[in-house]
């Protein structure tokens, strides 16, 4: 099993791809895949997850918490089903008036 975390402020009004560059952002082998994750305390933030051309999860307001994720009452997205290869997006958007923090755990478990 691979594991991603990350924890990432976000100017206001900005979107950002929390994947982008990073080891997992292509998914390594045909996987089952879950996402837990929060927001600080402000509740502006929004996550869209995308993995190749389907969208897993649409932009929707997470938890605000203000903490690492805690399994299972952060977990928005559970074993979905992910093809090697595939482009995996985790765009975060702050609509707030000021820069928020995202906290997130990807999980990978071979299909």
């Amino acid at each position: 099993m691979n594991v991603d975390t990350g924890q990432t402020s976000v100017a206001a009004g900005a979107s950002i791809n929390l994947l982008a560059g990073k080891l997992l952002e292509f998914c390594p082998y045909n996987a089952f895949v879950s996402l837990l994750t929060t927001g600080d305390a402000a509740f502006a933030m929004r996550l869209t997850m995308q993995a190749g051309v389907r969208t897993i999860f649409e932009e929707s307001q997470i938890s605000g918490a203000a903490r690492v994720p805690i399994a299972p009452d952060d977990l928005l997205v559970s074993n979905t089903p992910i093809r090697r290869g595939e482009r995996i997006i985790l765009k975060a958007r702050n609509t707030g008036a000021g820069a928020n923090t995202i906290f997130w755990i990807l999980r990978f478990r071979r299909a």
